[in-house]
């Protein structure tokens, strides 16, 4: 891997939550950064690119960042207490496909991030566990 470390940022109103996540994504080698809101991100495109974006928004909210969502949609995680059917289906409407649920489960999140096409393929550590078979997701109990 090179010097440079992949940046993640971090959309939460809570304290406490950014402040775990912080920790969680600096472990998994990330340089954290963290924002208020998407326009923070209009002029860092190549920082986006080659990093993620980790966000807990109101779907009323993310519906107003369309063009943004269009073009990073490939780099979001969202992030909701409660993660409903219809939430699923609009939020993919949206073109978000990553969704986990509140409080975020460190196992979870790794997952996510692997999921995500860098750069360089920047890896995230494994847990140094080997499973077998589906695990149960957060989004509502499917296997996945």
């Amino acid at each position: 891997m090179s010097g440079r470390r992949r940046r993640a940022f971090i959309l939460d109103k809570d304290e406490f939550v950014r402040l775990s996540l912080n920790k969680i994504l600096n472990k998994y080698g990330f340089q954290v950064e963290e924002i208020e809101d998407f326009s923070q991100l209009e002029k860092r495109k190549k920082d986006v690119k080659e990093g993620m974006i980790l966000a807990d928004m109101e779907i009323e909210a993310l519906e107003k960042e369309i063009p943004f969502l269009k073009k990073w949609n490939d780099r979001i995680i969202l992030m909701s207490p409660l993660i409903s059917d219809e939430l699923t289906v609009r939020l993919k409407k949206l073109g978000i496909q990553r969704i986990i649920k509140k409080p975020v489960d460190p196992r979870i999140l790794r997952k996510h991030i692997r999921e995500i096409s860098f750069p360089d393929e920047v890896k995230v550590p494994s847990s140094g566990k080997k499973r077998d078979g589906s695990h149960v997701d957060q989004k509502g109990g499917e296997a996945v």
